[in-house]
C-alpha cells in the first residue's frame, strides 16, 4: 500500500482538556480523510491508546491531573504503545518546554496558535516516517525468518551438503559457526565483503584474533548470552574495511550447548536511512525559517556526501522562476540567488512534479545552464516541494563534481524525507506571510474607521466605549451649492468631486492633528482635543477652518462661485465613544455638539461662525468680527462671531 493510502486510513488520537480545541482539530482532520478519536484528559488518553493503539497522537501539555509529559512517558514505557509517535501541542514556546517534550518521548512540537496546514504537514511527515520504519521492521522480520530457515538448513546439512552449499552461495550474508570461546569452526563464504580477514586466516582462530577488540568483545558476549539462554541474540557493530566503514548486523543462534550459528549482514544502507531520520529530528525539528533551510541543506550534503545542496521557492505563478532559500557549497553557505528555470535540470523537477536524477554528464544534457559549468557539476538529483493542496511550491536538489551511484534508492528516499519537511516549513512561511498581510490590511482598514487609541482598546475589549471630555472644539462644515450642482453634472463626476473635496479635508485634519468624526452627505465633522486631550484644540480647529476656506477657493476655479463652504465651530464638553457591535463608528454626544451644528446651519456661505466659548479662547490669536445675537434652536439668542483671519501669519 502506498504511503499516501496509509495516511488516509490513519487513526489519530487527539488529547486536549479544551473541547473546542478537540472539535476544531477533529473536524479538520476528518475532512482530510483521517479517522479521529478524542480524549479530554491524560487517563482517558492512556485507556484509549492501550485498548487500540492509534497511528499518531496529538497531545496537549497543560492538562489538569496528568500533564502531557506524564502521558507521553507512560505511553513510551508501555510495549503496546511505545512506538506510537506523539506530537506535542502547546502554547509554550520556550526552549525548556521543547526539550522536556522531546526528552519525554515526543517526535515533534507545535506551538499554539498554529496554522492547520502546518499541523497537517507535520502529521503527514510523522506518518510517512512511521510507515518507513514499519517497512524496515517488516524487512527485519523477514530476515528473522531467513535465519530460522538457516537453522532448518543446518539440521539438514548432513543429509544434503551439496544442496546446503548451493543455498549458502545464493545468500548475501556471511554465515559462521563459532564455539563458546568465539573460535571459528566453519565459514560459509557467501560474501567476502563482510570478511575482516580471509577465510583461511580465520578458521581455528578466536574472535579476538580475527577482529578488533571492541567488536570481538561485543560478539563474544552475545555468544555466551545465546548459549546461556538458548535464545537468538542480535548485535550491531561497525568495521573499518577496505571499501570504507561497514555497518553490520549479526544474529547469533544456539545450535548446540557449545556452538552457535552467526549470520552477519551488511546494514549500512539502513543505518544511513536511520541517520537521515535522526538528523531531521535533531538538526531541524527545533528550527524554523532561514535557520531551518540552512540546517536542511547542510545535513543533506553530509548524508549524501555531495558538494552542493540547495532549496528553492517558486517566485511566480507560472513556476518558471525560483530563488534559493539556502545554498550549501562545499564547506559553507553562499549568497542566495534568483534564476530562471528554462534550460536547467530544476525545470524538469518542478514542471513534472517528481524526482529526477542524472548520475553523470549533467552538463552535456543541459549545455545552456552556465551555472552547472561554473560549479563543474557532473551529477544532479532533485525533488519538488509540494504543498498541502498538491501544488509545487519549490524544490530541493543536490549537485556533485563526481558521478552519483546509479539506482541508489537511499539517495531518493533521503531527498523525499527532507523534501517533506522542507515543503511543510515553506508552506508554513507562505501561510504566515499571507496571514500577516491580511492582518496589516485589516489594521489599515480599522484605522480608517476609528482612532488608533480606540482601535487598540477594541482589540482587547469589544464592549461599548464611552469617555467624558471636559473641553474639546467641534467643527461642522457644509458645502453650499452642492445640491444645485448635482443637477448639472453626472453622478459619477459628482461623487468624484465630493471625494476630492473630502480627501483634501482629511489631509488637513491629519496635518493639524484633529480627529475626523464622520461625513453625512455633503457635511463634514471634525473635532480637536480627543481621543487624546490637547490644550491647543481650539487653535488647531480654527486653523483648519481657515485652510478649508482656502481649499474651496481652489475648487471654485473649476466649478464657479456657486461652490462655497459654511462652517460652524463651538467649544465645550462632550461624551465620545463607540457603541454597537456591527458597522460601528466613533461618535460624539452632548449639547456642545448640537450647538456646533447650529453654528454651521445658521451661518452664511463662505463664512466661519463661532460661539462665544470658542471666541474667548482664540481672540488673542485670531481676527474676529462680532455678528451679534443669533437665534439658536433649543438655546434661544446667542452672541456669535465671524472668524476672519489669523493674527500670526507664521502659524503652521
Amino acid at each position: 500500500m502506498a504511503i499516501e493510502q496509509c495516511i488516509n486510513l490513519a487513526d489519530i488520537l487527539i488529547v486536549d482538556d479544551k473541547p473546542e480545541n478537540i472539535r476544531f482539530l477533529s473536524e479538520f482532520l476528518s475532512e482530510q480523510g483521517y479517522q479521529v478519536r478524542k480524549a479530554i484528559n491524560g487517563q482517558a488518553a492512556l485507556m484509549a491508546a492501550r485498548s487500540l493503539p492509534p497511528n499518531l497522537i496529538l497531545l496537549d501539555i497543560n492538562m489538569p491531573g496528568m500533564s502531557g509529559y506524564e502521558v507521553c512517558e507512560q505511553l513510551k514505557a508501555d510495549a503496546k504503545t511505545c512506538t506510537v509517535p506523539v506530537i506535542f501541542l502547546s502554547a509554550g514556546s520556550d526552549v525548556t518546554a521543547k526539550v522536556k517534550a522531546f526528552q519525554s518521548g515526543g517526535v515533534d512540537y507545535i506551538t499554539k496558535p498554529f496554522q492547520l496546514e502546518e499541523v497537517l504537514a507535520r502529521i503527514q511527515t510523522q506518518l510517512n516516517l512511521q510507515t518507513l520504519q514499519n517497512r524496515l521492521q517488516a524487512q527485519n522480520q523477514a530476515l528473522q525468518q531467513t535465519i530460522q530457515d538457516l537453522r532448518v538448513t543446518q539440521a539438514e546439512l548432513e543429509l544434503s551438503k551439496a544442496e546446503s552449499n548451493a543455498l549458502f552461495k545464493a545468500m548475501n550474508e556471511l554465515i559462521l559457526v563459532l564455539d563458546a570461546e568465539g573460535r571459528h569452526l566453519k565459514i560459509a563464504n557467501t560474501t567476502t565483503d563482510l570478511l575482516y580477514l580471509p577465510n583461511e586466516e580465520r578458521i581455528g582462530k578466536t574472535l579476538h584474533e580475527a577482529l578488533p577488540q571492541k567488536q570481538a568483545d561485543l560478539i563474544l558476549d552475545a555468544i555466551q548470552q545465546s548459549l546461556a539462554t538458548q535464545q537468538t541474540i542480535d548485535v550491531e557493530y561497525s568495521l573499518e574495511m577496505a571499501q570504507g566503514v561497514v555497518d553490520s548486523w549479526a544474529s547469533i543462534s544456539p545450535i548446540s550447548t557449545n556452538t552457535v550459528l552467526c549470520v552477519v549482514r551488511d546494514i549500512s544502507d539502513r543505518k544511513r536511512r536511520e541517520e537521515a531520520l535522526r538528523l531531521i529530528v535533531e538538526g531541524t525539528a527545533a528550527k524554523t525559517g532561514d535557520d531551518f533551510f540552512q540546517a536542511c541543506v547542510q545535513h543533506l550534503a553530509q548524508i549524501l556526501g555531495v558538494r552542493y545542496t540547495f532549496v528553492t521557492e517558486c517566485t511566480n505563478p507560472q513556476n518558471t522562476r525560483v530563488h534559493t532559500l539556502a545554498f550549501w557549497q562545499h564547506q559553507d553557505f553562499t549568497e542566495n540567488l534568483e534564476y530562471d528555470l528554462q534550460g536547467t535540470p530544476c525545470e524538469e523537477v518542478i514542471t513534472e512534479g517528481k524526482y529526477a536524477c542524472y548520475c553523470d554528464h549533467i552538463i552535456d544534457r543541459f549545455p545552456n545552464d552556465q551555472d552547472l559549468v561554473t560549479l563543474q557539476a557532473r551529477s544532479y538529483a532533485g525533488i519538488p516541494l509540494v504543498g498541502s493542496t498538491g501544488n509545487v511550491i519549490g524544490h530541493i536538489a543536490v549537485l556533485d563534481v563526481e558521478p552519483m551511484p546509479v539506482g541508489d534508492q537511499t539517495r531518493e528516499l533521503v531527498l523525499k524525507i527532507f523534501a517533506a519537511r522542507a515543503g511543510a516549513e515553506l508552506e508554513r512561511q507562505i501561510t504566515d506571510a499571507a496571514l500577516k498581510e491580511s492582518q496589516e490590511r485589516s489594521e489599515r482598514l480599522l484605522l480608517n474607521v476609528l482612532p488608533l487609541q480606540i482601535a487598540e482598546r477594541l482589540k482587547q475589549d469589544t464592549s461599548a466605549i464611552a469617555e467624558q471630555f471636559d473641553e474639546v472644539t467641534i467643527l461642522f462644515a457644509d458645502i453650499v451649492g452642492f445640491t444645485p450642482l448635482s443637477a448639472q453634472i453626472q453622478p459619477t463626476e459628482l461623487v468624484n468631486l465630493l471625494n476630492e473635496i473630502f480627501s483634501t479635508f482629511d489631509e488637513l485634519s491629519e496635518k493639524h492633528g484633529l480627529e475626523k468624526i464622520k461625513t453625512i452627505g455633503d457635511a463634514y465633522m471634525v473635532v480637536g482635543g480627543l481621543p487624546v486631550a490637547r490644550p491647543d484644540h481650539a487653535v488647531a480647529v480654527a486653523q483648519m477652518a481657515l485652510d478649508m476656506q482656502a481649499a474651496i477657493v481652489q475648487f471654485q476655479t473649476i466649478y464657479g462661485d456657486q461652490l462655497q463652504i459654511r462652517i460652524g465651530i463651538n467649544t465645550g464638553s462632550v461624551v465620545a465613544g463607540v457603541i454597537g457591535v456591527k458597522k460601528f463608528i466613533y461618535d460624539l454626544w452632548g449639547d456642545a455638539v448640537n450647538v456646533a451644528s447650529r453654528m454651521e446651519s445658521s451661518g452664511c456661505p463662505g463664512k466661519i461662525q463661532v460661539t462665544e466659548a470658542t471666541y474667548s479662547r482664540l481672540q488673542a490669536q485670531y481676527q474676529f468680527v462680532q455678528r451679534g445675537q443669533v437665534v439658536v434652536k433649543g438655546r434661544g439668542e446667542m452672541t456669535t462671531y465671524w472668524l476672519v483671519g489669523n493674527n500670526t501669519p507664521s502659524f503652521k
